[in-house]
């Protein structure tokens, strides 16, 4: 299938990005207060809106405010007013375009300015979570903030039904005139002070509406096997529990009191000592039995051995349980077996997504390899499909360091990890390639210390791959110097503190090293593939799913006659287009190759159960076009 072909049928701001939309007096600025079960969050069926209020600018057809109330599909004219604008604005966007989405609107096809993240850009690395609260951003600039009566009614739990009407009206209306005050000082800011800025704001706007499509998508559970994982683990749960009350007389091991009588009177357990040679206790006096403490500490008999091999597996277990499998369990209860990701744009200092669980989220940025497998498709006989930028970190720094080896060696498709490995082993650490894969790209991120056959592998890394290293070390200097870095497409990253102490070693080497790589990598190309990898899979009238987004990779749900789209569409939303959309928007021509790596599967699991798994390559010269 040909998606460049498919190009045209992309929504306008998407096919043709251009920050001068946002110049248009024909906006919406709206803001909705809804019940706030599971956290407010517009994917759980039980939610719903309390009132939504909006603004109209000057150049809608219908200017000024309106204010609509009652149930969750009552809002037929803020969706004729939002689809007839221009562009849309709101702080934290994506909550408020669920739940627009919940009303009937086509969100996938808004152009939004999301006033949380034009603030994240502005702070590059130095506002993230409640500094990025539209309170806060009123105060940054000295404005008055929100109404305090119900601003202190919504932080004690009071729900936003059991609110006076009239009060939760005026606190609404206010969001919104606050918001597109907001909005209109962020654009004249940046238009007047930070022009390169914009199309930085137009991107991460992009992505807002593709993520909370997402999540309303969520994964799907394979209840077979969690049913069969969880039975397994509270049975031995179980096992445990009783030989660890056999083994200790019946004593409740949850009772701080009782555990440390246990621990250091009948088992004679010394106890942690703090860096003076007392015994570290709790602020109250009493001696630590937190679980850390207690399998920290040192078996001196086989008892002390046999509690603490006991304890550490019981600990285990009960945390699996209550962490995964009894989550699991009411997600295929009473979600349908699906896991939701709540996707966070603003929660990292390198610009990068993160995710949080609870209830029925899952925090899939960091989820454990052995519960992938229990990941499938909700419709039988489709495929997991999962694509990455192949080793896109170490693309973006050839591309940063100018670095004709590194760019030489991907062209020439060298495997780096067999470096690594050969290295290493020469220095004295024998270390296959799997091994070396942990080790390979840590100079990619200020790696200087470490054993000694570590620390010779990072010179040799910087002594072949030069323009890398140079580069890393001409950051450190500018930062030294000016306390903050600004990147080749406009992003700044701030580290005030930096200092080199008397042995030379600069505090921050590691994040001075890694920002620049990561935010580029997974802030800025990753995103951008994402979005238009949703968008053209949309207008392809394609069936498959895109239920996922982990660092540099995309996850699909797939039929099996969809299977050679999926890798042309991995090719054309990770290699073609961030080619020219940072050469249109950025002003960047990136000159390494960029790659795919594409996987398929019966389940989103590890390596041995893929069905098949492919890399392609590409130079720019292959891919840029107009778009």
């Amino acid at each position: 299938m040909d998606f460049r072909a498919l190009h045209k049928r992309l929504p306008m701001h998407v096919q043709s990005p251009d920050v001068s939309r946002y110049a248009s007096e024909n906006y919406t600025v709206f803001d909705f207060e809804t019940t706030t079960f599971n956290n407010g969050l517009a994917v759980y069926r039980e939610n719903s809106t309390v009132m939504v209020a909006w603004y109209n600018g000057p150049g809608h057809p219908r200017p000024g405010m309106h204010v609509s109330w009652g149930g969750e599909f009552d809002h037929a004219q803020l969706v004729e007013d939002v689809e007839s604008a221009d562009f849309v604005v709101a702080h934290n966007s994506k909550f408020d375009l669920q739940w627009l989405h919940r009303c009937g609107s086509k969100i996938h096809e808004l152009l939004v300015w999301d006033t949380q993240l034009a603030e994240y850009v502005l702070g590059g690395n130095r506002w993230q979570w409640g500094a990025l609260s539209l309170e806060r951003c009123a105060k940054r600039r000295a404005w008055e903030g929100k109404d305090s009566v119900v601003s202190k009614m919504i932080k004690r739990g009071i729900p936003t039904q059991d609110i006076p009407k009239q009060w939760l009206e005026r606190y609404c209306v206010q969001d919104v005139h606050l918001t597109n005050r907001l909005f209109r000082s962020q654009l004249s800011y940046i238009n007047a002070k930070k022009p390169r800025l914009m199309p930085i704001v137009y991107t991460r706007c992009l992505v807002a509406p593709v993520l909370g499509m997402m999540e309303f998508t969520g994964m799907y559970l394979d209840p077979s096997k969690v049913v069969e994982r969880a039975a397994e683990l509270e049975r031995s749960y179980g096992e445990l529990q009783q030989k660890m009350e056999t083994f200790t007389g019946g004593i409740n091991t949850a009772s701080t009191k009782q555990l440390a009588e246990f621990l250091y009177t009948t088992l004679r357990f010394k106890e942690p000592t703090d860096r003076r040679g007392k015994p570290d206790r709790t602020t109250s006096g009493k001696p630590k039995t937190d679980i850390s403490t207690v399998l920290s500490l040192e078996a001196k008999n086989a008892k002390q051995r046999k509690f603490l091999e006991l304890y550490g597996e019981l600990n285990a277990v009960h945390t699996e349980l209550t962490k995964y499998l009894r989550k699991f369990s009411d997600c295929c209860n009473d979600a349908g077996g699906r896991l939701v990701a709540q996707f966070n744009q603003t929660n990292t200092q390198t610009h990068r997504l993160s995710s949080n669980g609870l209830d029925y989220r899952a925090q899939f940025q960091n989820f454990p390899r052995a519960y992938k497998p229990f990941f499938r498709s909700r419709h039988e006989g489709w495929l997991i499909g999962e694509c990455d930028g192949a080793q896109l970190e170490f693309r973006v720094a050839a591309h940063l360091g100018r670095d004709g080896k590194a760019i030489s060696d991907i062209v020439d498709e060298v495997d780096v990890h067999s470096f690594t490995a050969k290295t290493l082993t020469d220095a004295g650490q024998p270390t296959d390639r799997q091994g070396a894969k942990a080790h390979t790209f840590k100079p990619l991120f200020g790696g200087r210390s470490g054993t000694e056959a570590e620390q010779t592998y990072y010179r040799e890394f910087r002594n072949k791959y030069t323009g890398i290293s140079d580069t890393q070390d001409r950051w450190i200097t500018t930062v030294l110097e000016k306390g903050h870095l600004e990147t080749e497409w406009g992003l700044q990253f701030y580290w005030p503190d930096t200092r080199m102490d008397r042995s030379g070693y600069v505090t921050n080497t590691t994040s001075i090293c890694n920002y620049p790589v990561q935010s580029f990598a997974t802030a800025e190309i990753i995103p951008v593939g994402l979005v238009y990898f949703w968008h053209a899979a949309k207008a392809a009238n394609l069936e498959l799913m895109v239920v996922n987004s982990i660092h540099d990779s995309i996850i699909c749900e797939i039929p099996p006659n969809e299977l050679e789209a999926f890798h042309e569409l991995s090719k054309y939303a990770l290699i073609e287009v961030p080619y020219w959309y940072l050469d249109l928007m950025y002003g960047v021509s990136f000159t390494a190759p960029l790659g795919a790596g594409v996987s398929i599967g019966p389940n989103w699991a590890d390596e041995q159960s893929k069905k098949s798994e492919k890399t392609y390559n590409a130079t720019p010269a292959m891919y840029l076009h107009g778009g």
